[in-house]
C-alpha cells in the first residue's frame, strides 16, 4: 500500500493511528507530500502521482496493493479496519451508530479547524472574519458535545479505540497544536481528563503534528 502523507494533516494522522492500532502501519509506504513556500493560493501539493492517482489531489490518498485508489480518510480506514486480522477500529453490527454518530462530530469539527487554518492563509485583505467566527462557534458547540458524551469514550482494556475515539483525540491534539486555536479544556473536565490519558498511547505520540516532514 501507498499513502501520499503529510505530518500536518489531522485526516491523514487519523489513517497513520488506525494503521498502527490495527497493526498495518509496517505494510504501508509513505509518500511524504511537498508544499511550495510561498502558499499565495495555491491548495495542490507539489507531489509527483498525487495528481494522476487522486483528480483530487488530497491528501490523504491510499492506493491499495490492488491499485485502487481510496481518496478519503474514512474510506481508508474503512479499508485498513476490513483487512487487518483480529482486533477492528470499527465496531460490527448495530454496535456501529453510536461511534459514526461520534465520529461525524469529530470528523466535522477536524473540518471546521481545518477550514481556520485555509482562511487564515488568505491575505489579510482578504481574509473573512465572519467566517472565522462562525467555524470557532462550530468547533465550540462540537467539543461540547463531546464533553457531553465522554462517557463513550473511555477504551476498553481488551479492545482498540474506535474511530470515533481516535478522531476525537486528534481534534483535542490539533486544537492544542495550532497557537490561533483556544484551549478546549475550559468547562469541559471529563474531555480534558480522557484526553491527558488517550495521548500516552504509543500510536498517538508517534503521529504528533508537524508543519514539514523530517528530513
Amino acid at each position: 500500500m501507498q499513502l501520499f502523507w503529510t505530518p500536518a494533516s489531522p485526516f491523514t494522522r487519523k489513517v497513520v493511528i488506525a494503521s498502527r492500532e490495527l497493526g498495518l502501519w509496517h505494510e504501508i509506504e509513505v509518500r511524504p507530500t511537498t508544499w511550495p513556500l510561498d502558499w499565495g493560493y495555491t491548495t495542490v501539493p507539489f507531489t509527483a502521482g498525487l495528481a494522476a492517482a487522486n483528480p483530487l489531489a488530497r491528501i490523504p490518498t491510499l492506493i491499495t496493493d490492488d491499485g485502487v485508489v481510496l481518496g478519503d480518510s474514512t474510506l481508508i480506514c474503512q479499508y485498513l479496519n476490513n483487512r487487518a486480522a483480529g482486533k477492528k477500529v470499527i465496531p460490527a453490527g448495530d454496535g456501529q451508530w453510536p461511534m459514526w454518530s461520534l465520529y461525524a462530530t469529530a470528523d466535522g469539527l477536524l473540518e471546521a479547524q481545518v477550514a481556520m487554518r485555509a482562511e487564515l492563509l488568505r491575505p489579510g485583505e482578504f481574509r473573512s472574519e465572519g467566517f472565522l467566527q462562525k467555524q470557532r462557534d462550530r468547533i465550540a458547540r462540537c467539543f461540547d458535545a463531546c464533553e457531553q458524551r465522554a462517557g463513550e469514550l473511555a477504551v476498553a482494556d481488551d479492545t482498540l479505540p474506535n474511530l470515533a475515539q481516535i478522531t476525537v483525540g486528534i481534534a483535542c491534539g490539533y486544537q492544542d497544536w495550532r497557537e490561533w486555536l483556544s484551549d478546549f479544556r475550559s468547562g469541559r473536565p471529563n474531555l480534558s481528563a480522557w484526553h491527558r490519558n488517550f495521548s500516552q498511547r504509543p500510536a498517538v505520540q508517534a503521529t504528533e503534528p508537524k508543519d514539514t516532514p523530517e528530513a
